[in-house]
């Protein structure tokens, strides 16, 4: 390298030290930005002096690199300050800022190789150099920008489209909790029936996980489809490979393939699929209610997985609920219906008129059960929350400045907060059990306390991490003597006594964020668990509530110091080793072309 790129490559790295690394307001951040920019000037003014001898190829050198620098415009774009003055929402913010970081090393890239390119062959001939020597330099130089610069768009869709291949070892899932439960709250024995031949390699996997279920509510057999065809035939059994699970005269078919290869994916998925069985086959389907008309958060149409409720939709059908929508044509203003077992409020953005609220008060003072999620809003949700018996600060998102879920890669991501301090309430009994590694995901959540001169009793469930604040200026950065930290609550249960005069009770639960619920949050195990559990509390029913076990691969979690490595070694250190030994190559070559 000559000096001129050396000078321009030192000053780029000074900048992204000071900014991608150091990244705070202080001396040394500036120090290396200023001593970057400086180097650069640097840069194009060494350039500059072959001007006399060779002023075409400056020319092009100079117009590379002056497209080089201009990534730093694009840096300064995507800055806060600077987005905060385009006026765009949330959501805009971060894809905005996004696109402009993708931009600045590409930029970077195009401008910078066919630059150093010139710079190169210039340094190789400097009192004269063939115009056609210098056009394949840059031409080069642009081939391989453009080819280093791809790689950040397929870098992003390959994480948006994400593909993952398995090749860990296999386990059959165990019996879980809920399943233990479902089984043991049957009204009557069920039979299992496995329609396997003797020497299948997948009756031998299943055989143990019902042998554990077997006792005084569940018999187990085997039997293969050819020597029963009859039987098999009435309860629409067509060949082997199914489980049949009777009880009565209904029958609940459960279908995992009797060549082992195939039935891997299901036998890890075996405890859930069992006690979603039982269930159907022990309770009749119930009905509950999602509100709609108020911008909720819902399973159709949503603009992507973080408004979409789809997946909590299909687990609730798989818990043998029917799902219902409810608005003001169905109703709502009106009354709630009288087969509503849980009526669901997944983050409204419009205000319920009085008359719905009045609707859902009247439901639960007759004994009905409410799930109220309620995300940050402008409007003001007060009635809402009343209903639980509880006060929202909905008005400014809690803020973690400690540890947080980095989504978009910015200070935008302070806002995905996650906790696990749970009280003793049996409604999070599965996550207190486990709070040392299931971890609440709330984005954008707000916060709720007690309302003062409740008639009900109220219960706090779930509790805010000690470093958590309320960003009041927006800033998500923490201030000393305007916003205190730790101190508050997420998620509640409230009871009372309902309207009959007898010594039933009505049940509502709140929580001050809705997104966990969505596609994007709802796989993580502790998120469904919360959602699962507070339903099973809401409908006084046992039998939902517990672990369900599975074997299906869960991504590895690395440590915020594993991903910086994993960051930088592959987008800065890998890409420039392979850079100085694909030089030092090409200058070999050139040495023993001229011997």
């Amino acid at each position: 390298m000559n000096t001129q790129t050396i000078l321009y490559f030192v000053g780029s790295f000074a900048i992204f030290l000071g900014e991608r690394l150091i990244g705070e307001d202080g001396m040394t951040r500036w120090a290396l930005d200023g001593l970057g920019v400086a180097l650069i000037v640097l840069s194009f003014l060494g350039r500059a002096t072959s001007m006399g001898r060779h002023p075409t190829a400056t020319r092009i050198g100079l117009g590379f690199l002056a497209l080089s620098s201009s990534s730093l415009l694009f840096y300064v774009l995507q800055m806060k300050d600077v987005v905060s003055e385009f006026g765009l929402d949330a959501d805009g913010t971060a894809h905005f800022r996004t696109a402009l970081q993708a931009m600045v090393p590409m930029v970077w890239f195009v401008g910078a190789m066919p630059a150093f390119g010139i710079n190169r062959t210039l340094a190789a001939s400097p009192h004269s150099v063939h115009p056609l020597r210098v056009r394949a330099a840059w031409e080069s130089g642009l081939a391989i920008g453009l080819g280093v610069s791809m790689l950040f768009p397929l870098n992003y869709l390959a994480h948006v489209y994400n593909e993952r291949w398995n090749y860990s070892y296999f386990k059959v899932t165990e019996v879980g909790e809920a399943t233990q439960r479902a089984v043991d709250a049957l009204p009557e024995p069920v039979r299992v029936v496995l329609f396997y031949p003797p020497a299948s390699e997948v009756l031998g996997e299943l055989k143990p996980y019902f042998d554990s279920l077997e006792g005084p509510n569940l018999s187990v057999e085997v039997m293969d489809h050819a020597m029963d065809p009859e039987q098999a035939k009435a309860w629409k059994i067509r060949d082997n490979g199914n489980i049949a699970i009777v009880l009565g005269d209904k029958v609940e078919t459960i279908k995992i393939n009797e060549k082992m290869d195939s039935a891997k994916k299901d036998l890890r998925k075996l405890d859930s699929k069992v006690q979603a069985s039982i269930l159907k086959l022990a309770t009749d389907k119930r009905t509950v209610y999602f509100t709609v008309g108020h911008d909720e958060l819902y399973w159709k149409n949503a603009a992507g997985d973080q408004t979409n409720i789809e997946s909590f939709k299909k687990a609730l059908e798989s818990l043998n609920f029917k799902v219902k929508e409810l608005g003001i044509d169905d109703g709502l203003a009106q009354a709630v219906p009288d087969d509503a077992a849980v009526v669901f409020v997944v983050g409204p953005k419009k205000p319920f008129f009085a008359e719905e609220v009045a609707a859902l008060a009247a439901f639960r003072d007759q004994g009905g059960a409410l799930f109220l999620m309620l995300e940050p809003t402008a409007e003001d949700m007060g009635p809402l929350a009343a209903l639980a018996g509880v006060s929202v600060d909905l008005a400014t998102p809690v803020v973690s400045d400690k540890a947080y879920l980095p989504i978009a890669r910015g200070i935008i991501d302070r806002i995905n907060i996650g906790t696990n301090k749970y009280t003793s309430h049996e409604s999070v009994t599965q996550l207190s059990k486990h709070s040392n590694e299931a971890v609440l995901i709330i984005p954008g959540a707000g916060s709720l306390s007690e309302a003062e001169g409740h008639p009900g009793k109220v219960t706090i469930t779930v509790k805010g991490m000690p470093d958590w604040f309320h960003d009041l200026d927006g800033d998500y950065e923490a201030d000393k003597d305007l916003e205190k930290r730790g101190g508050l609550e997420v998620a509640a249960v409230a009871t009372g006594p309902t309207s009959s005069g007898d010594k039933s009770e009505w049940r509502a639960a709140a929580i001050s964020d809705a997104s966990f619920l969505s596609n994007a949050f709802i796989r993580n195990p502790a998120n469904a668990a919360y959602a699962v559990d507070t339903v099973a509390w809401l409908t006084a029913d046992a039998a939902l509530g517990g672990d369900t076990q599975s074997e299906e691969d869960v991504r590895i979690q690395h440590t915020k110091e594993d991903e910086g490595l994993w960051f930088y070694g592959t987008s800065a250190v890998l890409p420039a080793l392979v850079f100085v030994l694909g030089a030092f190559r090409v200058r070999n070559r050139h040495k023993k072309g001229a011997a």
